[in-house]
């Protein structure tokens, strides 16, 4: 049974992954590529893929930073915030939308509702849209709970806009294991 349920999970990621936009893709990589400093959020779980982000992309050699860490500066017009949220609804994450626009920066946001307030606000919305279909068959396996498919489809994504830049800075894994922590 765990086995046919780990087919079908796989199943509900290849589905919610087609209907990613390759236009939405490069309009975040382009973003991420003309800004001098990168904010990335998220709470949660979607907080933890954000932060992995995060940590890639200082892999790339951006000047990246986690909003909420003691060491975050302030943003300014030539930053990018990139938020990361399935419902695009958070007060706390429109609060950091409305500093960044206040600061003249850039907004991304990564969500599963295009058509949120968070979304609104954005200059470019990277939409990964993770509503199934009800279960017709009796027995199949119900979809993950609390955004649990957002979460897992939203590393994969995240990962691919690292695989993007990496080929458009001409970075090999190896020059990203030279900038990776020396601390571990």
């Amino acid at each position: 049974m765990s086995r046919r349920h780990m087919e079908a999970a796989v199943r509900d990621l290849e589905r919610v992954l087609r209907r990613v936009k390759a236009k939405q893709l490069k309009a975040i990589e382009d973003a991420i590529l003309v800004s001098d400093r990168v904010f990335v959020t998220g709470l949660g779980r979607t907080g933890l893929m954000a932060r992995g982000f995060a940590m890639r992309l200082m892999h790339l050699g951006r000047r990246v930073y986690h909003v909420g860490d003691v060491i975050t500066p302030s943003i300014n017009k030539r930053d990018l915030l990139i938020i990361c949220s399935r419902t695009g609804r958070s007060k706390v994450l429109g609060y950091y939308v409305n500093i960044a626009r206040k600061a003249k920066a850039r907004v991304v946001v990564v969500t599963a509702r295009e058509d949120s307030p968070a979304a609104a606000k954005a200059d470019v919305v990277l939409g990964i849209n993770d509503t199934l279909p009800k279960r017709a068959i009796a027995g199949e396996r119900p979809p993950p709970p609390l955004g649990s498919l957002f979460e897992q489809a939203l590393l994969i994504v995240l990962d691919q806009v690292v695989l993007d830049l990496m080929q458009v800075l001409d970075l090999t894994e190896e020059d990203m294991a030279r900038i990776h922590t020396g601390f571990e």
